[in-house]
Order: C-alpha cells, then sequence, then structure tokens
C-alpha cells in the first residue's frame, strides 16, 4: 500500500511539473497572443522577432494595406510602449483577453518593420476584441 502512495505521489507531482512546464512560451512568457524573441545578426548588432500566435493576424496583417510611410519609427516606438505598458498592466490584473506578458523596452531602439507589426498588432488586437487599449484618438 504504501508503494503505490509512493508511486501515485511520484506520477502526480511529475504531471504537475510537466504541465506547468508546458505553460512557458519562448523568454519564460505564458503561451499567449504574442512574445517578442531576440536574435544575433551578421553584422553582430541584436534584431528582435515579433512572434504572433494569433493565426489570423497574418491574413489580418497583409489584407490591411495602411501606408507605411505615414509613419515613423519614432512615433511607432512611441506607440508601442504606450500599448505594451497598457497591455501589461491588463495582464497583471488578469484580464481573460491578453494571455501573455510583452517584454518591450523604450530604452531599445526596435527597427521599422518590428515597429510597425507591433503596432498593427495591438490595432488588430483592439478590431477584433471590440476594445480600445489607448483612450487616444489618430488613425489605424
Amino acid at each position: 500500500m504504501k508503494t503505490i502512495l509512493k508511486v501515485s505521489a511520484v506520477a502526480l507531482f511529475s504531471v504537475l511539473i510537466f504541465s506547468c512546464g508546458t505553460q512557458r512560451g519562448i523568454n519564460g512568457s505564458r503561451t499567449g497572443r504574442l512574445d517578442i524573441r531576440d536574435t544575433t545578426s551578421v553584422k553582430d548588432s541584436t534584431e528582435y522577432e515579433l512572434i504572433v500566435f494569433d493565426p489570423a493576424f497574418d491574413y489580418w496583417f497583409e489584407s490591411h494595406s495602411y501606408s507605411r510611410n505615414q509613419y515613423s519609427n519614432d512615433y511607432l516606438q512611441s506607440m508601442n510602449n504606450q500599448y505594451a505598458r497598457e497591455w501589461n498592466r491588463r495582464y497583471s490584473i488578469g484580464d481573460r483577453r491578453i494571455e501573455s506578458n510583452i517584454d518591450y523596452y523604450a530604452t531599445i531602439k526596435y527597427d521599422f518593420e518590428f515597429n510597425y507589426k507591433l503596432f498593427l498588432y495591438f490595432k488588430y488586437f483592439e478590431e477584433t476584441n471590440r476594445i480600445k487599449l489607448l483612450n487616444i484618438g489618430g488613425r489605424p
């Protein structure tokens, strides 16, 4: 009987550890809608990749033809910083629509393509969830 209890306890503990480990995504965040991964390029500078776990975003991104020239990288970086802070605030209070924390830092200079895609992801999220993350006006 003691052997069965020990085996059961070990099995339960193993399942618990495994289930906790599988909920982690890249950079240790919970598997959710997006994540940021840093990669080293050939030039020894750090580049960042946006990973979106929502398969519908790719179609939405390609079908919404916003002019890339209407935004500067500084504008996008500023907006993404505000969006990421609000996103992380909502994640920390348990908003069920926000499934992961975003590691976006205002001190890092992300390139235009990264900032543009992240900015449009926030727009996509607002549109598909019918909410506004930020209470500011302006074009999408």
